[in-house]
Protein backbone atom coordinates (compact mmCIF):
# COMPACT_ATOMS: atom_id res chain seq x y z
CA UNK A 1 0.00 0.00 0.00
CA UNK A 2 2.85 2.39 0.85
CA UNK A 3 4.42 1.92 -2.60
CA UNK A 4 1.06 2.51 -4.26
CA UNK A 5 0.60 5.79 -2.41
CA UNK A 6 4.10 6.93 -3.36
CA UNK A 7 3.48 6.08 -7.01
CA UNK A 8 0.15 7.90 -6.94
CA UNK A 9 1.83 11.04 -5.58
CA UNK A 10 4.51 10.90 -8.28
CA UNK A 11 1.93 10.42 -11.04
CA UNK A 12 -0.16 13.34 -9.77
CA UNK A 13 2.92 15.56 -9.71
CA UNK A 14 3.81 14.53 -13.25
CA UNK A 15 0.26 15.24 -14.39
CA UNK A 16 0.32 18.72 -12.84
CA UNK A 17 3.74 19.64 -14.15
CA UNK A 18 3.00 18.02 -17.50
CA UNK A 19 0.23 20.50 -18.16
CA UNK A 20 2.57 23.44 -17.54
CA UNK A 21 5.94 22.22 -18.80
CA UNK A 22 5.56 19.09 -20.90
CA UNK A 23 2.42 19.87 -22.88
CA UNK A 24 3.03 19.85 -26.60
CA UNK A 25 0.39 22.45 -27.31
CA UNK A 26 0.99 26.19 -27.42
CA UNK A 27 -1.33 28.92 -26.20
CA UNK A 28 -0.70 31.10 -29.27
CA UNK A 29 0.03 28.56 -32.01
CA UNK A 30 -2.37 26.26 -33.78
CA UNK A 31 -1.37 22.78 -34.87
CA UNK A 32 -0.28 22.96 -38.49
CA UNK A 33 -0.08 20.32 -41.18
CA UNK A 34 3.47 20.40 -42.53
CA UNK A 35 3.42 17.55 -45.02
CA UNK A 36 2.32 14.05 -45.94
CA UNK A 37 4.13 10.72 -45.84
CA UNK A 38 5.40 9.88 -49.34
CA UNK A 39 3.91 13.19 -50.46
CA UNK A 40 5.17 16.73 -50.26
CA UNK A 41 8.46 17.30 -48.46
CA UNK A 42 7.92 18.67 -44.99
CA UNK A 43 10.21 21.66 -45.49
CA UNK A 44 8.46 22.69 -48.70
CA UNK A 45 5.08 22.77 -47.00
CA UNK A 46 6.45 24.80 -44.07
CA UNK A 47 7.82 27.38 -46.52
CA UNK A 48 4.42 27.62 -48.20
CA UNK A 49 2.79 28.37 -44.85
CA UNK A 50 5.29 31.14 -44.12
CA UNK A 51 4.98 32.78 -47.52
CA UNK A 52 1.28 32.30 -48.23
CA UNK A 53 -1.45 34.80 -47.44
CA UNK A 54 -3.98 34.24 -44.67
CA UNK A 55 -6.44 32.54 -47.02
CA UNK A 56 -3.85 29.97 -48.13
CA UNK A 57 -2.60 29.45 -44.58
CA UNK A 58 -6.08 28.51 -43.40
CA UNK A 59 -6.05 25.65 -45.90
CA UNK A 60 -3.00 24.14 -44.15
CA UNK A 61 -4.00 24.79 -40.53
CA UNK A 62 -6.46 21.99 -39.75
CA UNK A 63 -8.11 20.32 -36.79
CA UNK A 64 -8.84 17.00 -38.53
CA UNK A 65 -6.12 14.65 -39.74
CA UNK A 66 -5.95 11.47 -41.83
CA UNK A 67 -3.44 8.64 -42.30
CA UNK A 68 -0.25 10.01 -43.84
CA UNK A 69 -0.61 13.52 -42.43
CA UNK A 70 2.42 15.06 -40.72
CA UNK A 71 1.62 17.92 -38.35
CA UNK A 72 3.46 20.21 -35.99
CA UNK A 73 1.90 21.02 -32.61
CA UNK A 74 4.16 23.39 -30.71
CA UNK A 75 7.53 21.62 -30.54
CA UNK A 76 6.04 18.19 -31.24
CA UNK A 77 5.95 16.61 -34.70
CA UNK A 78 3.12 14.09 -35.01
CA UNK A 79 2.72 11.58 -37.83
CA UNK A 80 -0.55 9.71 -38.35
CA UNK A 81 1.08 6.46 -39.46
CA UNK A 82 -1.73 3.93 -39.96
CA UNK A 83 -5.21 2.73 -39.01
CA UNK A 84 -7.12 -0.54 -39.23
CA UNK A 85 -8.85 -3.35 -37.35
CA UNK A 86 -6.95 -4.80 -34.38
CA UNK A 87 -6.87 -8.56 -33.80
CA UNK A 88 -6.53 -9.44 -30.12
CA UNK A 89 -4.69 -12.75 -29.61
CA UNK A 90 -5.86 -13.17 -26.02
CA UNK A 91 -9.07 -15.22 -26.14
CA UNK A 92 -10.24 -13.72 -22.85
CA UNK A 93 -9.99 -10.11 -24.08
CA UNK A 94 -12.20 -10.21 -27.16
CA UNK A 95 -14.72 -7.45 -28.02
CA UNK A 96 -18.35 -7.87 -27.06
CA UNK A 97 -20.74 -9.36 -29.62
CA UNK A 98 -21.52 -6.82 -32.31
CA UNK A 99 -18.27 -4.89 -31.65
CA UNK A 100 -14.74 -4.89 -33.03
CA UNK A 101 -11.35 -3.45 -32.10
CA UNK A 102 -9.86 -0.69 -34.25
CA UNK A 103 -6.52 1.09 -33.93
CA UNK A 104 -4.69 4.17 -35.06
CA UNK A 105 -0.90 4.34 -35.01
CA UNK A 106 0.84 7.64 -34.22
CA UNK A 107 4.49 8.69 -34.05
CA UNK A 108 5.71 11.64 -31.95
CA UNK A 109 9.07 13.42 -32.11
CA UNK A 110 10.17 16.16 -29.70
CA UNK A 111 11.78 18.85 -31.86
CA UNK A 112 12.01 21.41 -29.05
CA UNK A 113 14.54 22.14 -26.31
CA UNK A 114 12.61 20.92 -23.26
CA UNK A 115 10.81 17.73 -22.24
CA UNK A 116 7.49 16.86 -23.86
CA UNK A 117 5.04 14.28 -22.51
CA UNK A 118 2.75 12.01 -24.54
CA UNK A 119 0.01 10.04 -22.80
CA UNK A 120 -2.59 7.61 -24.05
CA UNK A 121 -4.92 9.06 -21.41
CA UNK A 122 -5.05 12.30 -23.44
CA UNK A 123 -7.06 10.56 -26.18
CA UNK A 124 -10.80 9.83 -26.42
CA UNK A 125 -12.58 7.95 -29.19
CA UNK A 126 -16.10 8.54 -30.53
CA UNK A 127 -18.04 6.26 -32.87
CA UNK A 128 -20.89 8.13 -34.59
CA UNK A 129 -20.64 10.69 -31.80
CA UNK A 130 -20.73 8.23 -28.89
CA UNK A 131 -17.78 7.73 -26.56
CA UNK A 132 -16.29 4.21 -26.69
CA UNK A 133 -13.99 2.22 -24.44
CA UNK A 134 -10.22 2.07 -24.76
CA UNK A 135 -8.61 -1.35 -25.18
CA UNK A 136 -5.24 -1.37 -23.40
CA UNK A 137 -2.28 -3.34 -24.78
CA UNK A 138 1.52 -3.37 -24.57
CA UNK A 139 1.81 -1.12 -27.62
CA UNK A 140 1.10 2.05 -25.65
CA UNK A 141 2.72 5.25 -26.96
CA UNK A 142 2.91 7.03 -23.58
CA UNK A 143 6.36 8.53 -22.95
CA UNK A 144 8.25 11.54 -21.68
CA UNK A 145 10.50 12.68 -24.51
CA UNK A 146 13.65 14.68 -23.97
CA UNK A 147 14.76 16.87 -26.91
CA UNK A 148 15.33 14.87 -30.09
CA UNK A 149 13.67 11.69 -28.80
CA UNK A 150 10.64 9.97 -30.31
CA UNK A 151 7.94 7.40 -29.57
CA UNK A 152 5.26 5.58 -31.50
CA UNK A 153 2.45 3.25 -30.60
CA UNK A 154 -1.15 2.18 -31.03
CA UNK A 155 -4.39 3.58 -29.66
CA UNK A 156 -6.99 0.79 -29.66
CA UNK A 157 -10.73 1.12 -29.14
CA UNK A 158 -13.80 -1.12 -29.08
CA UNK A 159 -16.44 0.17 -31.48
CA UNK A 160 -19.68 -1.17 -33.01
CA UNK A 161 -19.21 -3.33 -36.10
CA UNK A 162 -21.46 -0.99 -38.10
CA UNK A 163 -19.92 2.28 -36.89
CA UNK A 164 -19.82 4.92 -39.58
CA UNK A 165 -17.61 7.84 -38.51
CA UNK A 166 -14.92 7.10 -35.93
CA UNK A 167 -12.97 10.04 -34.53
CA UNK A 168 -10.14 10.11 -31.98
CA UNK A 169 -9.66 13.39 -30.12
CA UNK A 170 -6.27 14.31 -28.64
CA UNK A 171 -6.19 16.93 -25.87
CA UNK A 172 -2.91 18.73 -26.47
CA UNK A 173 -3.17 21.13 -23.54
CA UNK A 174 -4.58 20.13 -20.17
CA UNK A 175 -5.49 23.66 -19.13
CA UNK A 176 -6.86 25.15 -22.36
CA UNK A 177 -8.66 22.00 -23.53
CA UNK A 178 -7.23 22.35 -27.05
CA UNK A 179 -7.88 19.22 -29.14
CA UNK A 180 -6.77 17.64 -32.39
CA UNK A 181 -8.96 15.14 -34.23
CA UNK A 182 -7.72 12.01 -36.02
CA UNK A 183 -10.22 10.40 -38.40
CA UNK A 184 -10.23 6.61 -38.56
CA UNK A 185 -9.52 5.72 -42.21
CA UNK A 186 -10.12 1.96 -42.13
CA UNK A 187 -7.33 -0.32 -43.35
CA UNK A 188 -4.66 2.16 -44.40
CA UNK A 189 -0.89 2.37 -43.86
CA UNK A 190 1.25 5.34 -44.87
CA UNK A 191 4.47 3.30 -44.78
CA UNK A 192 6.11 5.83 -42.49
CA UNK A 193 9.24 4.65 -40.66
CA UNK A 194 10.86 6.93 -38.09
CA UNK A 195 14.46 7.79 -38.87
CA UNK A 196 16.86 6.15 -36.42
CA UNK A 197 19.12 8.41 -34.38
CA UNK A 198 22.21 6.34 -33.61
CA UNK A 199 24.36 9.21 -32.32
CA UNK A 200 25.67 8.72 -28.79
CA UNK A 201 25.35 11.48 -26.21
CA UNK A 202 28.73 13.03 -25.42
CA UNK A 203 27.86 13.37 -21.72
CA UNK A 204 26.65 9.77 -21.20
CA UNK A 205 28.00 8.00 -18.11
CA UNK A 206 29.21 4.39 -18.16
CA UNK A 207 29.24 1.54 -15.64
CA UNK A 208 31.48 2.42 -12.70
CA UNK A 209 30.90 6.17 -12.91
CA UNK A 210 29.79 8.16 -9.87
CA UNK A 211 27.65 11.24 -10.45
CA UNK A 212 27.70 13.81 -7.66
CA UNK A 213 25.31 16.69 -6.99
CA UNK A 214 24.47 18.82 -3.96
CA UNK A 215 21.72 16.39 -2.91
CA UNK A 216 22.52 12.98 -4.46
CA UNK A 217 25.38 10.69 -5.31
CA UNK A 218 24.50 8.19 -8.04
CA UNK A 219 26.74 5.19 -8.71
CA UNK A 220 26.18 3.26 -11.95
CA UNK A 221 26.89 -0.27 -10.72
CA UNK A 222 26.07 -2.59 -13.63
CA UNK A 223 24.27 -3.14 -16.92
CA UNK A 224 23.40 -6.59 -18.25
CA UNK A 225 21.07 -8.57 -20.46
CA UNK A 226 18.31 -9.93 -18.21
CA UNK A 227 16.87 -13.43 -18.60
CA UNK A 228 15.29 -13.72 -15.13
CA UNK A 229 11.73 -13.31 -16.43
CA UNK A 230 9.10 -16.06 -16.50
CA UNK A 231 6.82 -17.23 -19.30
CA UNK A 232 4.23 -14.58 -18.46
CA UNK A 233 6.67 -11.67 -18.68
CA UNK A 234 8.79 -12.72 -21.66
CA UNK A 235 9.93 -9.90 -23.99
CA UNK A 236 8.27 -9.47 -27.36
CA UNK A 237 9.81 -11.11 -30.42
CA UNK A 238 12.79 -9.14 -31.68
CA UNK A 239 13.50 -7.60 -28.27
CA UNK A 240 15.26 -8.46 -25.02
CA UNK A 241 15.48 -7.07 -21.49
CA UNK A 242 18.33 -4.96 -20.18
CA UNK A 243 18.66 -4.28 -16.44
CA UNK A 244 20.66 -1.39 -14.98
CA UNK A 245 21.63 -1.32 -11.29
CA UNK A 246 22.25 1.91 -9.36
CA UNK A 247 23.14 3.07 -5.89
CA UNK A 248 21.70 6.36 -4.62
CA UNK A 249 22.99 8.28 -1.59
CA UNK A 250 21.13 11.24 -0.12
CA UNK A 251 23.67 14.02 0.58
CA UNK A 252 21.05 16.65 1.32
CA UNK A 253 19.30 17.62 4.53
CA UNK A 254 15.77 16.66 3.46
CA UNK A 255 14.25 13.36 2.30
CA UNK A 256 14.82 12.27 -1.30
CA UNK A 257 12.50 9.89 -3.17
CA UNK A 258 14.16 7.78 -5.89
CA UNK A 259 12.23 5.51 -8.23
CA UNK A 260 12.49 3.51 -11.44
CA UNK A 261 9.66 5.70 -12.74
CA UNK A 262 12.13 8.59 -12.94
CA UNK A 263 14.01 6.77 -15.71
CA UNK A 264 13.40 6.67 -19.47
CA UNK A 265 15.23 4.64 -22.09
CA UNK A 266 15.75 5.25 -25.81
CA UNK A 267 17.07 2.89 -28.50
CA UNK A 268 18.33 4.78 -31.54
CA UNK A 269 16.29 7.75 -30.31
CA UNK A 270 13.04 5.84 -29.86
CA UNK A 271 11.34 5.28 -26.50
CA UNK A 272 11.69 1.81 -24.95
CA UNK A 273 9.09 0.16 -22.73
CA UNK A 274 9.95 -0.30 -19.05
CA UNK A 275 9.50 -3.76 -17.47
CA UNK A 276 8.34 -4.50 -13.94
CA UNK A 277 8.94 -8.23 -13.32
CA UNK A 278 11.91 -7.77 -10.94
CA UNK A 279 11.35 -7.45 -7.20
CA UNK A 280 14.54 -5.45 -6.57
CA UNK A 281 13.48 -2.45 -8.65
CA UNK A 282 14.50 1.01 -7.48
CA UNK A 283 11.96 2.47 -5.02
CA UNK A 284 13.02 4.21 -1.82
CA UNK A 285 12.60 7.33 0.29
CA UNK A 286 16.02 8.26 1.67
CA UNK A 287 16.50 10.39 4.76
CA UNK A 288 19.69 12.42 5.01
CA UNK A 289 22.82 10.26 4.70
CA UNK A 290 20.94 7.10 3.72
CA UNK A 291 21.58 4.88 0.68
CA UNK A 292 19.59 2.53 -1.55
CA UNK A 293 20.37 0.13 -4.37
CA UNK A 294 17.91 -0.96 -7.03
CA UNK A 295 17.35 -1.91 -10.64
CA UNK A 296 15.66 -0.43 -13.70
CA UNK A 297 14.72 -2.75 -16.59
CA UNK A 298 13.80 -1.95 -20.19
CA UNK A 299 12.74 -3.90 -23.27
CA UNK A 300 15.08 -2.96 -26.13
CA UNK A 301 15.22 -4.06 -29.79
CA UNK A 302 17.76 -6.75 -30.62
CA UNK A 303 19.09 -4.69 -33.54
CA UNK A 304 19.47 -1.37 -31.68
CA UNK A 305 22.76 0.44 -32.26
CA UNK A 306 22.73 3.06 -29.49
CA UNK A 307 20.76 2.60 -26.27
CA UNK A 308 20.73 5.21 -23.51
CA UNK A 309 18.83 5.51 -20.22
CA UNK A 310 17.93 8.92 -18.82
CA UNK A 311 17.28 9.82 -15.18
CA UNK A 312 15.20 12.93 -14.46
CA UNK A 313 17.39 14.52 -11.80
CA UNK A 314 15.21 17.63 -11.48
CA UNK A 315 11.48 17.39 -12.20
CA UNK A 316 11.05 21.16 -12.36
CA UNK A 317 13.82 21.90 -14.85
CA UNK A 318 13.72 18.60 -16.80
CA UNK A 319 17.45 18.16 -16.11
CA UNK A 320 18.56 14.66 -17.02
CA UNK A 321 21.51 12.36 -16.34
CA UNK A 322 22.28 10.06 -19.29
CA UNK A 323 23.65 6.53 -18.92
CA UNK A 324 25.09 4.45 -21.79
CA UNK A 325 23.44 1.02 -21.96
CA UNK A 326 26.12 -1.51 -22.86
CA UNK A 327 25.45 -5.19 -22.18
Amino acid sequence: MKKFVKLLVVLLCLLFIGGMVFGSGSDDEEATKVGEVAGEEVQETEEKVESAGEESKEEVVKTEYHVGDILKDGDMQIVYVASGEYKEENEFMQPQEGNKFIFIKLAFENQGTSDQAVSGFSFECYADGYNVETHYTENDLSATLSPGRSTEGLLIYEVPQDAGTIEIEYETNLFTGDKLKFIYDGEKDSGYVAQANTASSENAFVVGDIIESDTLNITYLSCEKDTSYNEFSAPREGTHYVTLTFEFENKGESDQYVSMFEFDCFADGKDCEQAYFREDHLDATLSSGRKAQGTVTFMVPDDATTVEAEYVSNLWTSSRVIFAVSE
